[in-house]
């Protein structure tokens, strides 16, 4: 009987925090009862999944693709000429070191 218990407690509470379909189950299955009554089987995949995206070319494809790398490329050389000179490797290193260093011991 506790085994019985213990293996429905979680079944009830995820039951009881289940939230309720707006407008009730009946609404959101309304689109297979209306295919149901069209005669289609419920076996039968659609044809096709309509596309809301408009239809385009493999060449728009490549023009569009050939803008985005020209504006990354346009972008990158702005900024590697706006940047900074980095400073060299040991400069960068000494600094790490000095950051890495643990504070001294409080008394």
């Amino acid at each position: 009987m506790t085994r019985i218990i213990i293996l429905l407690g979680p079944l009830l509470l995820a039951a009881c925090a289940t939230p309720a379909l707006p407008g009730g189950f009946e609404e959101e299955q309304s689109w297979f009862d209306a295919r149901v009554e069209e005669g289609a089987s419920a076996d039968d995949a659609p044809a096709a999944i309509p596309d809301k995206l408009p239809s385009i070319s493999a060449e728009q494809l490549r023009q569009s693709a050939a803008d985005v790398l020209e504006a990354r490329d346009a972008v990158s050389a702005d900024e590697r000429a706006t940047r900074e000179p980095g400073s060299d490797t040991e400069a960068y290193a000494e600094e790490a070191r000095q950051r890495a260093e643990p504070p001294n011991p409080i008394d």
